[in-house]
């Protein structure tokens, strides 16, 4: 009886250390595929970190290639806003005189520009690595560049005697109040033709921007109105 006791004491511990064996061992194999899972998340975690670093650096080497080309057409932009503001400014402020006489204009502009010159407008544009940059500006007033009719002043007084009967409006030879007209004609028709083919000065010489004043014989008496001309 005994001996039975202790071969059925045997046999449960056996159970026992068997059962233990095999928790044992299932737990070796969750600790296991655990890891395998933690591996596996440590890479994919490595991997997404590596190829987000690619993207920002390929975004980075993008926008520098981008920005440098923008920065220099901002820069040539800015330079050809201040010197056709220099300009314009500059006949704004000859026009505005009722005193005659020939001022002189030196450009501040890289040779590399090209200045247009209207009856209306002063433009600007220059061919950059980037490609063209054109600026412009209207002016407040009217004024005209060497066209087809004249090319200076004495051109001009010449324009203006051949269709007022001979006067030229200067000193004592008067113009005649209907004479005007005719000379609004004739600026008329240069400020169409400057605005399909406009003046471009050598920016390496000095601009002539000269006010002509001309004396008019009106029912009031005489008056002297003005013609702002620019030249070379």
């Amino acid at each position: 009886m005994k001996d039975e006791r202790l071969k059925n004491e045997r046999m449960k511990d056996g159970r026992l250390e068997d059962e233990r064996v095999k928790n044992e061992r299932v737990k070796n194999a969750r600790l296991k595929d655990k890891g395998l899972k933690d591996d596996e998340k440590a890479w994919a975690d490595f991997l997404i970190t590596r190829v987000g670093l690619l993207l920002f650096c390929s975004i980075l080497l993008i926008s520098a290639f981008n920005i440098h080309p923008l920065f220099i057409q901002q820069n040539a932009a800015g330079m050809m806003d201040a010197g056709i503001s220099s300009l314009a400014s500059y006949i704004e402020d000859v026009d505005s005189t009722s005193i005659q006489g020939a001022h002189y204009y030196t450009f501040d502009i890289d040779p590399d520009v090209t200045i247009d010159i209207s009856s209306k407008y002063v433009s600007a544009y220059s061919d950059t690595k980037t490609g063209r940059v054109t600026r412009a500006r209207a002016l407040m007033t009217t004024f005209y560049p060497p066209n087809s009719l004249w090319d200076s002043r004495p051109g001009l007084l010449e324009a203006i005697a051949n269709r007022c009967g001979g006067r030229t409006g200067l000193g004592e030879d008067v113009l005649e109040e209907g004479d005007w007209q005719s000379i609004n004609e004739m600026l008329d028709l240069a400020g169409t033709e400057l605005a399909q083919e406009p003046f471009v000065p050598d920016t390496m010489q000095p601009l002539v921007v000269e006010k002509v004043m001309l004396n008019i014989q009106t029912a009031e008496g005489v008056e002297r109105r003005g013609v702002t001309i620019v030249y070379q």
